[in-house]
């Protein structure tokens, strides 16, 4: 295993670790773990592809995504005064183990996409972005807090991200900051809304928003 691999995997795994917590503020943390290892997986395979567009878009992720976002979610939490998610769907361990099926899955699946694109050199890159795309869905399945969607939507980026890393040589500078700007504003958005739930509905819970009906 590779240094790239090493730092996608372990991205993986702070996804599945989270699917074990209730604790929104543990989600926060471990997500910014998460997304951190992510970009040092990028920025290992930018090292081999000389590719120096990507060191920046990596800093900007870091300040982004692994800093300011969870620290931002963190206020909306003080404000809305709600620690857990405890009314999930299924017990935390089942979902682990579901996520933990699903990362071998991705290894299936990623041994599956290599053989029809031999000139990808990270399986360990591809095998993460499947697991993290399983991961950001079962999330936002599994929970019913608004603050836990936004994490499993945040989750489901990273997936994507790291895929398109994986199989490709990076987007230009230009696109990517603008697809990062574009979340800025949609996380910041979204955690106005949820601020918005909480004091006309004394709720977060979005399971019980479809019983709203029109007076």
């Amino acid at each position: 295993m590779n240094i790239t691999d090493f730092f996608a995997l372990g991205s993986a795994c702070f996804g599945i670790l989270m699917l074990g917590s209730v604790n929104l503020r543990l989600n926060l943390f471990l997500y910014s773990l998460q997304t951190l290892f992510m970009a040092l997986a990028t920025i290992n395979q930018s090292f081999k592809q000389v590719n120096i567009e990507m060191y920046f878009i990596c800093i900007f992720i870091i300040a982004l995504k692994a800093l300011f976002i969870p620290y931002f979610l963190n206020n909306v939490l003080n404000k809305i005064d709600i620690q857990y998610d405890s009314n999930v769907m299924i017990p935390t361990a089942i979902g682990m183990h579901i996520s933990i099926l699903f990362l071998g899955i991705s290894q299936l699946l990623s041994d599956k996409i290599i053989q029809s694109m031999p000139s990808i050199d990270s399986i360990g890159g591809v095998t993460a972005a499947i697991s993290l795309l399983f991961t950001g869905i079962l999330f936002m399945l599994l929970r019913k807090i608004a603050i836990s969607q936004i994490i499993g939507f945040l989750t489901l980026e990273n997936g994507i991200f790291i895929f398109g890393v994986s199989i490709t040589k990076g987007l230009p500078l230009i696109v990517d900051l603008g697809v990062l700007l574009d979340l800025l504003v949609a996380i910041m958005i979204a955690g106005l809304f949820v601020f918005r739930i909480k004091s006309s509905f004394e709720h977060i819970d979005v399971t019980q928003l479809n019983e709203l009906h029109e007076n």
